[in-house]
């Protein structure tokens, strides 16, 4: 019997005619290539060895049965890189994903998330082949453009905040004498996430959605207030750990700076019992944010 020759990618592609093709198991794909050779066959394996490093070798044989006979087939598998993936841990890059954000559990928050995407994207040639860390963020220079283009976005979307992208002249082709441009895709990210509270304009918000726009709660109102992130003028404000100092006929809280019993200036919807822990903000008054 031929024996099968096999060069892997550890992206699970493997060569056929001199091109990278993808496949969903290795045992599938050789069982697939042996019947080709024995048709109906019950392909059983003795052993199975998977090469670990660059251009290593693993053999072993398997067993092509039928009715009538079995069939020794040496399988012979080899490890490389395919044409996507030989461009990680190089110079190489399309594009430059900033991320910018004046809170730095945000921001490591955002860069963890991308590094699992693109973790999961090496299959389509995405890879972060440097990392620069500044003081408001990180420069990530990536391996896919339009990859790297749609994560922008989805970070905008997951985080809120601002995206914008240009593109600026790299180099000059040697072989085509074309300009080549590589993508800057700029990421700033709020200092805020979901539910937090924040003031803006003597207001007290509540961060009620994120995404291009973000949607605010107000507090003492119970309206929204849409608005772009690149036009919002906002502070955090503290929460406080506080408890309840009476129910009725109002709601009030002690004030976690003068210890003080004072009413809430909001009309939270939940019930409240004598002494229970709640969470506060302060300003010009108080607001329960449980």
């Amino acid at each position: 019997m031929k024996a099968i020759n096999l060069t892997l990618c550890s992206c699970n592609k493997y060569v056929e005619k001199n091109q990278w093709k993808p496949y969903k198991g290795i045992e599938k794909l050789i069982t697939d290539l042996v019947r080709k050779q024995v048709p109906n066959s019950k392909v059983i394996f003795k052993s199975l060895e998977i090469p670990m490093q660059l251009k290593e070798k693993k053999q072993f044989e398997v067993i092509a049965k039928t009715k009538k006979a079995e069939h020794v087939v040496d399988v012979v598998l080899k490890l490389a890189k395919c044409n996507l993936c030989e461009k990680e841990g190089t110079q190489y890059y399309e594009a430059v994903l900033q991320v910018r954000s004046n809170n730095y559990d945000i921001l490591d928050k955002s860069i963890e998330h991308l590094q699992k995407r693109v973790e999961n994207l090496r299959h389509r040639g995405m890879f972060i082949n440097q990392v620069e860390r500044l003081d408001d963020g990180y420069d990530l220079y990536v391996t896919n453009k339009s990859i790297a283009q749609n994560l922008g976005r989805e970070l905008q979307d997951l985080f809120g905040g601002e995206y914008r992208s240009s593109s600026r002249l790299f180099s000059k082709s040697r072989q085509t004498s074309k300009n080549i441009y590589r993508l800057a895709l700029f990421v700033r990210l709020p200092g805020f996430e979901k539910n937090d509270i924040i003031l803006v304009d003597d207001k007290v918000y509540k961060v009620d959605k994120l995404g291009s726009k973000i949607t605010l709660l107000d507090l003492l109102k119970s309206n929204h207030l849409i608005i772009d992130f690149s036009k919002l003028d906002y502070a955090v404000l503290k929460k406080h750990v506080t408890y309840v100092a009476r129910t009725h006929p109002y709601l009030e809280v002690i004030n976690p700076y003068d210890f003080q019993s004072s009413m809430v200036r909001n009309h939270p919807t939940n019930s409240f019992e004598l002494g229970q822990e709640v969470k506060v903000v302060v300003h010009k008054g108080i607001y329960v944010v449980d």
